[in-house]
């Protein structure tokens, strides 16, 4: 099971049409046209989705945004436990994701949002291009952070770097590294926090540009030839080059 892993992602949008013409033309994604929960697919195999955004979220004025899930085998008891932490806020209470699954929306000590999901396995292609081939946080102090995770899924926070900033890898109890985090400047980070999706593309350089052509913005140029990026709707996300495996064809 993946228990522990981010096993998905979605975009929460104001406006579906405009989001699926953008990333069709970013990502070389499919869509199916559906109104409520609408799957992006490569080559049939899917690799994320968008809905519309939620009221109670619009009227607040949160911009459209990507979300990370988190595979759980205990839902109520994982969120019991993550409202035991100071700063946390459940967003939403354990409720159906599907006749199989359920989900809760958490926020960590630093703001950030992610999703709890108990059910089936979940595995989304990963392993090219348009596919989330990574995930980044970025905070002002790891210590909000670290121990929160530690405590929830049993997260080890290893620094890898100084430079430009700190950087930890962030390593599951299996031993596998499922993401990073970033001490970065606020003004890196702007106002929001989040867990950001980095999407792999054929060229950073022509994608930042086609970003720019559909009215988004590029926030920064960060280490490892990555992108942190936005869409016209405000959803922030990370880009970088497609480096495919040795004797492996690009899909």
């Amino acid at each position: 099971m993946t228990y522990g892993h981010f096993v998905w992602s979605d975009l929460s949008t104001f406006d579906m049409a405009a989001a699926r013409a953008d990333y069709t033309q970013l990502f070389a994604w499919s869509f199916s046209g559906d109104g409520s929960y609408d799957y992006a697919t490569i080559a049939g195999n899917e690799v994320a989705a968008t809905f519309p955004m939620p009221e109670r979220l619009a009227e607040i004025g949160m911009p459209s945004f990507w979300m990370s899930y988190v595979h759980v085998d205990d839902l109520d008891g994982t969120v019991e436990k993550a409202r035991r932490h100071a700063g946390v806020i459940i967003e939403v209470e354990p409720q159906a994701f599907s006749s199989d699954a359920r989900i809760a929306l958490v926020r960590d000590p630093s703001g950030a949002g992610f999703t709890l999901y108990e059910g089936p396995d979940i595995t989304p292609r990963s392993d090219g291009i348009g596919c989330v081939t990574a995930r980044y946080h970025h905070v002002p102090d790891i210590g909000l952070i670290g121990p929160f995770y530690r405590d929830l899924f049993g997260w080890e926070f290893s620094k890898v770097t100084d430079t430009p900033w700190a950087a930890y890898a962030i390593r599951h109890p299996d031993g596998s590294i499922i993401a990073a985090a970033e001490e970065v400047p606020g003004a890196v980070r702007g106002k929001y926090r989040y867990w950001m999706p980095c999407f792999a593309v054929q060229s950073a350089e022509q994608a930042v540009s086609k970003i720019r052509a559909l009215d988004g913005t590029v926030a920064a140029e960060l280490t490892e030839g990555r992108f942190l990026v936005a869409d016209r709707q405000g959803a922030h996300f990370m880009i970088r080059s497609f480096v495919a495996p040795p004797d492996t064809a690009l899909p």
